[in-house]
């Protein structure tokens, strides 16, 4: 029998809908959790019966998205009529979902947090300059918050800027939307008939979404005609980015919808966020004095912080996650079930609603020890782990959770930190708190006064001496070594691809994989690097992830989880991966390691390398290497001149077509598809005999250096085009040893001209300086705004700082191998198995770094190739190929230059 689920008595017909305050409803249901011990109630809404939860069990089960999902209703239904299909709104069954979720999931990883950081700096000093011309004035605390998350969020995201701190009045935009707002509140307490009885407030509504989306359809529209590619933002993103899964792009109406809903979803929480932060430090006096200190110690003076250092706060990021449990901005959230099933004793009927909600359920006595009590010590990492891990969701759950949450606390831990660097915050009329509640909750009315902060005030520290971890070089002798990887951003590839670099270097026999092509080495060491999203493997794993493993028995383990401390689901897969592994016969070399994009994520990085190679020396009796250059140099005659450059893996291609692909010009084609502009090109090559590919192959094609690239590189390094050199190297490497080659040769098919300056080619510049100037220049380089933001290439700072004299065995070290670019093929072999297509973007513009124009090199390079060349290049079978029937009689649509348009083999499916 089914235990009964207790809730008020309502009226007739309007059931208990009546018996909800209009401004407060969130306060109203969160007394009614208190009274029912179940962590359980009903009410009855307008005909419908809904259910709302706070105990944690109960919330686990609701969960649990195999049993529940979200469902787009009442107050969202309604807030569809701005945001429409955008992530946040967009329905369990809309395709749309997918796609701008996996488009824009790179946007969020941590590389684009450093990326982001130089604009959320920006727009921090622009509150910090607006509060230091109001000292002693009262600030509208939830305001000036809401100015600073929109004009973040806008910058970062969109590069539009509604300098919201030029004006004591908020911007149109704001105005508007907060009135959407609140009047979606209102109508998801009334009767359809009622609502539309309304006239003037209808009128008014639809104004006020038209106002926000003319707004939103100007940026779109800008961002087109200034033609700017490659930008990586939110925007940029969407405009040029097809879904890695389908080949599938965004309609300009839903780039519109997704852009409204980062504008108001990406500023509306973080603004409450840091309002409710305040208010519980100027409550907390000894909280607020760990915050003083820590900024005093972490970030003295008014020297720009970097990302590196926000990433390190730790008392801050507590006293952000402790306020998420106390005041959430998101009050609840909804999920219904997919078919009859239960919560805890309770029976739930299919398609029933199911409310989690937060404030209870962040307070449930079951999950917190004093939950009434703002405590910022239960977020130490010791702590963290004994909380229950369904009793805390501000970010609601699963695969529709927050996708901006990093984004959010990063912003949020900046601005926080620089208030309180700046400023002494006092709140002299003793606010209490009023919650105002449009979707989110936010503090009505609350203001602070601030002052400059005065020199004895502040903490004075011994400034820190980091221990420099050294990796030193190993050598070793045909030991093999496998490196894998699952990614699904880039982070844990370019990680492996660094250690499977170093141990080829130190003399392994090395195999770099993915962990869904892994298989079981025969002996040696396995280093594995992967991430996790919600839980679950990333795309490339999860084969890895559902198989039965064997085999492993003897094989040395070194596993490096990496992931965010804010999810729930932190290193959820790489311990699962660990575990699996061990269970299959492979023994740990070193512990698993752990990074952590919320901190220190590059010093977690590095102890954990440090330690991984320290116990391979030991364990493979490993000597250590002599310091010193990684190649040496013999400088030859002409005559002895017989280079050998090709690469052992590659394969000629030659080159049949290179044309540019044009729109239609008689219009006789109708394609919902934006015609290519001109620098996309459509190339043809045919393949050597017995080489053939199949649909959803790509082309992984070696590229060279642009001439001009190459000119500079040797004008920069002052050696001549036609030295000839014979190089040496200790272990493995990608270079031409031992063979002669010409400077110009080695610089144009081997080696990576135009990457970031790294920290450590900093340092290896200034060892090559007698000039204290240009080493003191090196050594006070911002590194994320100076260098990392402008993409700062090596040579760009040769050019900079000529008192430099880096030797070229030197600059080959550090400027790593000329990698395959790998191409989507656009053909099908049913048509041509002979030949490949690919489409081709020339990416070209004015270089970030202020050095001349940046051509990509690939690109450029093939652009570059007339009928009749050859290029070098090999098939490459995708880790999750896309494939098309075999069948000859398969209906199949080719689309190619001759109709003005291209497509890719992730886009044949709609095409078939």
């Amino acid at each position: 029998m089914s235990a009964t689920i207790d809730g008020p008595k309502g009226l007739p017909v309007f059931g208990n809908t009546l018996q909800i305050p209009k401004h407060s409803p969130n306060a109203y249901l969160s007394e009614l959790a208190k009274e029912y011990d179940d962590g359980i109630f009903q009410l009855e809404l307008l005909g419908r019966t809904v259910l709302f939860v706070s105990d944690p069990d109960l919330a686990a089960e609701a969960c649990d998205e195999s049993r529940f999902y979200k469902p787009i209703e009442r107050v969202l239904a309604i807030v569809r009529d701005f945001s429409g299909d955008g992530l946040f709104t967009a329905r369990e069954d809309e395709p749309v979902w997918g796609h701008a979720h996996r488009i824009l999931m790179p946007a969020f990883s941590q590389r684009s947090m450093k990326a982001y950081f130089p604009q959320m700096l920006e727009i921090s000093e622009q509150l910090i300059a607006s509060w230091e011309r109001r000292q002693g004035e009262d600030l509208n605390v939830a305001e000036d918050m809401t100015r600073l998350t929109l004009d973040v969020i806008s910058l970062t995201g969109f590069d539009y800027r509604f300098n919201s701190f030029q004006s004591p009045e908020l911007h149109p935009f704001l105005q508007a939307m907060g009135r959407t707002l609140t009047e979606a509140m209102l109508r998801n307490r009334q009767l359809p008939q009622i609502t539309k009885l309304k006239k003037k407030q209808e009128a008014a509504y639809r104004a006020d979404i038209a106002l926000m989306q003319d707004l939103v359809d100007d940026v779109i529209r800008r961002r087109r005609e200034s033609g700017a590619k490659g930008s990586g933002d939110l925007l940029g993103l969407m405009l040029e980015a097809a879904d890695p899964k389908t080949g599938e792009r965004l309609s300009d109406e839903n780039i519109r919808n997704q852009v409204l809903t980062f504008l108001i979803a990406g500023h509306e929480t973080t603004s409450g966020l840091l309002s409710f932060a305040l208010y519980n430090l100027l409550r907390n006096p000894h909280v607020l004095a760990q915050a003083y200190a820590e900024v005093d110690r972490l970030l003295p003076g008014d020297t720009a912080p970097t990302y590196e250092t926000i990433m390190k706060l730790d008392v801050i990021p507590r006293i952000l996650d402790e306020t998420l449990r106390i005041w959430s901005p998101i009050p609840a959230f909804g999920v219904k079930a997919r078919h009859d099933t239960t919560l805890g004793p309770f029976d739930v009927p299919a398609g029933r609603n199911v409310v989690i909600l937060l404030e209870p359920l962040h307070g449930h006595p079951k999950a917190w020890e004093r939950p009434e009590e703002f405590a910022i010590d239960r977020w130490l990492p010791e702590r963290k782990k004994e909380h229950h891990p369904s009793a805390y969701k501000p970010f609601g759950n699963g695969e529709r959770a927050c996708i901006g949450r990093q984004f959010a606390l990063t912003e949020a831990r900046l601005a926080l930190a620089l208030l309180l660097r700046r400023f002494a915050i006092s709140d002299r009329d003793a606010y209490r708190m009023r919650i105002k509640q449009m979707i989110t909750l936010k503090p009505e009315a609350f203001s602070i006064q601030v002052r400059a902060r005065k020199p004895y005030e502040r903490g004075v520290f011994t400034p820190e001496v980091t221990e420099q971890v050294e990796d030193s070089e190993v050598a070793v002798s045909g030991v093999a070594l496998t490196v894998a990887y699952g990614s699904n951003l880039g982070a844990s590839a370019d990680i492996a691809e660094r250690l499977a670099e170093r141990a080829g270097r130190s003399g392994f026999a090395v195999r770099l994989t993915s962990l869904d092509e892994l298989q079981a080495p025969s002996g040696g060491a396995l280093v594995v690097v992967t991430s996790t999203y919600n839980g679950k493997a990333p795309d490339n794993a999860q084969a890895f992830d559902a198989a039965e493993i064997s085999g492993y028995e003897g094989v040395r383990l070194a596993l490096l989880g990496v992931g965010n401390t804010q999810w729930p689901t932190y290193q959820d897969f790489p311990r699962r991966a660990f575990d699996k592994l061990v269970r299959a016969g492979a023994v740990p070399l070193v512990k698993r390691g752990e990074a952590d994009a919320d901190g220190d994520f590059d010093g977690d990085v590095s102890a954990w390398t440090a330690e991984l190679w320290a116990a391979i020396a030991e364990e493979y009796g490993a000597t250590s290497a002599d310091a010193g250059p990684r190649y040496e140099m013999e400088v030859l005659t002409e005559a002895d001149v017989r280079p050998a450059v090709v690469s052992a893996q590659a394969v000629p291609l030659t080159v049949v077509a290179n044309e540019e692909l044009t729109a239609d010009p008689a219009g006789l084609w109708d394609f919902s598809l934006e015609a290519p502009r001109p620098g996309v090109r459509s190339i043809v090559a045919s393949l050597p005999e017995g080489v053939t590919y199949a649909a959803g192959d790509h082309v992984a094609v070696f590229a060279k250096n642009d001439p001009d690239l190459v000119e500079w590189a040797l004008r920069t390094l002052r050696v001549p085009r036609e030295q000839v050199v014979r190089l040496r190297a200790r272990g493995n490497t990608h270079l031409p040893v031992d063979t002669p080659v010409t400077a110009g040769l080695l610089l144009s098919e081997f080696a990576e001209l135009q990457q970031v300056a790294t920290r450590a080619d900093l340092a290896t510049l200034a060892e090559h300086t007698s000039c204290p100037w240009t080493r003191g220049q090196l050594s006070a380089a911002d590194y994320a705004e100076e260098i990392l933001a402008k993409q700062v290439s090596v040579l760009a700072l040769l050019e900079r700082f000529p008192a430099i004299t880096l030797p070229l065995p030197v600059f080959l070290e550090i400027a790593g191998h000329i990698r395959p670019r790998y191409y989507s093929i656009s053909s099908s072999p049913l048509a041509s198995p002979g030949q490949v297509r690919i489409t081709v973007g020339l990416v070209e513009g004015e270089a970030w770094s202020g050095s001349g124009n940046y051509r990509g090199m690939c690109s450029a390079y093939l652009a570059s190739l007339d009928p009749g060349d050859v290029f070098y290049g090999y098939i490459r079978v995708p880790s999750s190929p896309f494939r098309l029937p075999d069948a000859p009689e398969t209906p199949v649509i080719l689309i190619g230059p001759g109709t003005g348009f291209a497509r890719s083999a992730a886009s044949w499916r709609s095409a078939r």
